[in-house]
């Protein structure tokens, strides 16, 4: 039987039943593309700079147009050998439809001016204390972009405004473009809901595909890319006894599911990752 070790921190192909968002399995498929890896070990060396901010959040700051990772749906090179909560991915907000659109303001501003308004910073979402991980990109045209992620979620969200150099802020959403604004208003929702339960377990981490068809599809590359075949793959989908059982018995049900998992894996990992994202 192969030996799964072609991506390294891979985590997928080793876990019998896993649970993502949908930009993760995105992610997932383009960190095993060859192409851009080749992208990647070319520019990584003129990547954004990062620094470490005292809430623990880690602010990424751009220093030029990464135009070539946008080619790939991406803000800037993130490390293929890392999965996405050991880098960072940011995706376009133009690829990936439910990225929400905010204003962070500065807490002590927002406090006169609430008073004044009858309304609380005490009751605001404040980012430095969302209980979750949180990545700050500050692009070269001044936008800022937020990627707050954990195993069952991953919400995205971007200012073009003027906002306070660290996490220290106040998020107001703006719903904006009819287009994919019920996509944004459920992301509004569910960081309130991410807001409210203070880190606890959330009852909703967004729309998925078929989780467990994209599991089988990445273990596939996996076992392809590790010179495996289409029964390498079986054993790894359903175990040894009953790959064996089945496939000299003349039921085809188990070699087409192989090879299915393998044509979906190449399919997303050659450009369909994106479709994910929508």
């Amino acid at each position: 039987m192969v030996n799964l070790t072609p991506v390294r921190g891979n985590t997928v192909a080793r876990t019998k039943k896993i649970l993502m968002s949908n930009a993760a399995w995105a992610w997932e498929f383009l960190r095993r593309n060859t192409d851009y890896r080749l992208d990647f070990t070319r520019e990584y060396w003129d990547g954004p700079d990062i620094e470490h901010l005292d809430t623990g959040t880690r602010l990424i700051i751009g220093k030029r147009r990464y135009q070539r990772a946008r080619e790939w749906g991406l803000l800037f090179f993130a490390d293929p050998d890392r999965s996405a909560l050991e880098t960072e991915v940011f995706w376009k907000p133009s690829a990936f439809p439910a990225t929400l659109r905010v204003k962070l303001g500065d807490p002590q501003m927002e406090n006169v001016h609430g008073q004044r308004n009858f309304d609380h910073v005490a009751d605001s979402v404040i980012l430095s204390e969302l209980s979750c991980r949180r990545i700050l990109f500050d692009s070269i045209n001044q936008s800022r972009h937020i990627v707050l992620n954990a195993p069952r979620y991953w919400y995205q969200l971007y200012c073009d405004t003027p906002h306070p150099f660290d996490d220290e802020a106040v998020i107001r959403f703006r719903i904006d473009g009819a287009k994919h604004s019920e996509q944004r208003m459920k992301t509004a929702r569910q960081l309130l809901e991410l807001h409210r339960s203070a880190g606890g377990k959330l009852s909703q981490i967004g729309t998925r595909k078929n989780a467990q068809k994209l599991q089988e599809a990445i273990i596939a590359l996996d076992v392809n890319k590790a010179d495996g075949s289409y029964r390498d793959i079986a054993r790894y989908l359903v175990g040894n006894k009953q790959t064996d059982l089945e496939w000299d018995s003349g039921n085809c049900r188990l070699k087409d599911r192989a090879r299915r998992a393998l044509a979906m894996g190449k399919t997303y990992r050659n450009g369909d990752y994106l479709t994910l994202l929508g």
